[in-house]
């Protein structure tokens, strides 16, 4: 069995989590990004908006 002493509070180890923060980061800034796009498309099409 694995020592699960270097777990935190989530059951993930250091590692773990760093690589689960990195994907999360990467998803939220590709929808900020999408975000922004249709923002900027909506302001192109209509202004007024």
């Amino acid at each position: 069995m694995a020592d699960n002493t270097d777990l935190s509070m989530t059951g993930l180890t250091d590692e773990q989590a760093q690589e689960l923060h990195s994907v999360y980061l990467s998803g939220m800034y590709t929808f900020a990004i999408a975000c922004l796009v249709a923002h900027v498309a909506t302001y192109i099409w209509a202004p007024w908006f």
